[in-house]
């Protein structure tokens, strides 16, 4: 099996997965961006402090989200599948992230930020745990570190988002919503990814 040539559903697999961790990465960087602007907006000028505050407060929730979504996730996709679990967290984290467009205080910001973490822990595992599992052994390391670094491709697009567009506090809705687009890839991955064969073996 491990010298079979590689079909077209494995590279699928592993341009979904790349996707959907770049758009994780996306994600994780449009907050520090955006959070900012967000929190002078919705509690009306505050001092830097006070934002601060409410800032440490969105970072500890999405760690705590993260965690919770691997694990949620992790259980989800032995149960119904890697793919539609797969493609179930990417829809969380897009529309979520979406959400924080129609906000109007800082718990509401906190309360999406935390439940598209959710999402975002689940497609970390989904994406790595489907490829691993459809692609030949030998290839798993180098697989691992591509994933891995699609992420910072995530990182780099909001930069340069953010060296030529100015979020204010007037414009960081219309960020939030522009978080939602990555939404689509939740379709495409069902409509194009197959479901693990050894997932299928197992139960």
């Amino acid at each position: 099996a491990e010298n079979k040539p590689l079909g077209k559903e494995q590279w699928f697999v592993l341009i979904a997965a790349f996707l959907g961790w770049m758009f994780d990465g996306l994600e994780m960087g449009l907050f520090p961006l955006a959070a900012r602007p967000a929190l002078r907006n919705l509690m009306n000028m505050p001092s830097e402090a006070a934002v601060g505050e409410w800032y440490s407060y969105l970072v500890a929730l999405f760690l705590v989200g993260a965690a919770v979504g691997g694990l949620i996730f992790g259980w989800l996709g032995d149960r119904i599948g890697r793919v539609r679990t797969m493609a179930l967290s990417i829809a969380v984290y897009a529309g979520f992230t979406g959400c924080c467009f129609f906000v109007t205080a800082p718990w509401q910001l906190g309360m999406f930020r935390f439940l598209a973490a959710l999402g975002m822990g689940g497609e970390w595992a989904l994406g790595v745990a489907l490829v691993m599992e459809c692609w030949p052994e030998k290839l798993r390391p180098i697989l691992a570190g591509v994933i891995g670094a699609a992420a910072n491709f995530g990182f780099l697009g909001i930069s340069v988002v953010g060296l030529c567009f100015e979020v204010t506090i007037e414009s960081w809705r219309w960020m939030m919503l522009a978080g939602a687009a990555p939404g689509v890839l939740a379709f495409l991955v069902i409509a194009f990814i197959p479901e693990s064969e050894r997932w299928r073996e197992s139960v």
